[in-house]
């Protein structure tokens, strides 16, 4: 049967969010965000203004990180918004000390997903930047955070296979970087490293206690320009070569009734986007925005397949395209599938001053958005959290949504 979310709006008593009917977590704007605590789906968008990084806590506690990007400042004529929370401290760091925070586990990450390998999503190689005291890497982003908050599993679109035909496409520098780091940590620190495999099940496997939550998954959707269908896995590009935003990797999370899509920066014209909702072929829940919801993303006839109640946005640069208000503007003006709410990490002042009714249909602007899923997987929560310190205050509760087949 087609699911559709039907999103039930509570009368909020001011500063307060009650609590839901099968006890779901919940917690009080202005206070610290609770712990995560066992049977539920944490998937928390970090944000710094220098990158994404999405950290997933799943309902035993095992831990994934998707992406952990990190810049100083784009080259060109793009200027980025605002640090957060400050300019001293590194996005991995702020990445690392916001995982400790929350991880019930805080030694170290089970999984890190690493979609592409664009400094946004990677790390950049900066000048300034450091190298490694025993291999001959650079640390940023993904390398960096490694020695902050090491993981034992890491997964992209390429490994072994660094020098294939799907790795052309992009420069050299950044896969070289990976090469020599990924050499020296399965060499002395015996990291696990291995492809996204698409239309398996067994990849990203519960690690404490898979036995309680059977009706827990993650999918490999897509992954260089492939994708995942009915049994099959389809080349979307036949023979050309995809960019590297059109190689993301992609996954779907299932817990319960609720479905959660998130694949890098593919997008419409990288021709991954429909095929993927095509795949999934059913609304879902929750997504993260396709490549920070630039335009030729977000299409209309994704949309109208995967009709998601929630979209998360992860932006950081200084102009209306990023997200695209176009884009912002089709997807509040959907008639016929239910409200979708749109949460973006940033979007600039100068934005919001300028056009503040395009704006005003956002559901959030700003700080850490968190997504909570209750045990079961049958209603959710979003969060919004201060990102000026490392307090993790609530900014803004909604919710609770209840998903239905």
């Amino acid at each position: 049967m087609m699911k559709r979310a039907i999103l039930v709006f509570l009368l909020l008593i001011p500063a307060v969010v009650l609590t839901a009917g099968c006890g779901m977590e919940s917690g009080r704007v202005g206070r610290p965000l609770p712990p995560w605590q066992e049977g539920y789906l944490d998937i928390h968008a970090i944000n710094t203004g220098r990158g994404e990084c999405t950290l997933l806590i799943l309902p035993d506690g095992t831990t994934l990180a998707i992406d952990a990007g990190e810049f100083s400042q784009e080259p060109g004529p793009y200027r980025a918004v605002a640090q957060r929370p400050d300019t001293l401290t590194r996005p991995t760091q702020t990445y690392a000390a916001y995982m400790r925070h929350f991880m019930p586990h805080a030694d170290s990450l089970d999984y890190m997903l690493v979609t592409h390998f664009h400094m946004d999503h990677f790390g950049q190689l900066e000048p300034e930047y450091e190298r490694s005291a025993s291999g001959d890497y650079v640390l940023s982003g993904v390398t960096a955070l490694y020695g902050e908050v090491p993981f034992r599993e890491l997964v992209d679109r390429a490994w072994p296979a660094y020098d294939s035909l799907a790795c052309r496409a992009m420069d050299e520098a950044p896969l070289a970087n990976s090469r020599r780091f990924v050499d020296h940590a399965t060499a002395h620190h015996g990291l696990k490293v291995s492809a996204l495999r698409l239309g398996v099940h067994d990849q990203f496997t519960l690690r404490h206690a898979p036995e309680r939550y059977p009706d827990f998954a993650v999918t490999g959707l897509c992954a260089n320009g492939r994708v995942w269908d009915d049994g099959q896995i389809v080349n979307c590009h036949e023979e050309e070569v995809p960019r590297e935003n059109g190689a993301s990797c992609g996954i779907l999370v299932r817990y319960g009734e609720f479905d959660y899509f998130t694949a890098g920066d593919i997008g419409d014209n990288s021709r991954l986007e429909y095929p993927c909702a095509k795949a999934i072929g059913r609304p879902i829940e929750a997504m993260k925005a396709n490549h920070h919801m630039s335009p030729h993303t977000m299409s209309e006839r994704m949309l109208a397949v995967l009709e998601p109640d929630v979209i998360v946005t992860q932006s950081f640069y200084v102009r209306a395209i990023q997200p695209d208000t176009a884009a912002i503007r089709r997807i509040s003006e959907r008639r016929g599938a239910g409200a979708c709410r749109m949460y973006f990490t940033n979007i600039d002042p100068s934005l919001t001053t300028a056009d503040p009714e395009l704006y005003a249909r956002s559901a959030g602007i700003g700080g850490h958005v968190v997504i909570r899923v209750a045990p079961g997987g049958r209603e959710y929560r979003v969060y919004r959290l201060d990102d000026s310190d490392m307090k993790y205050r609530i900014e803004q509760a909604d919710g609770p949504f209840i998903c239905k087949p």
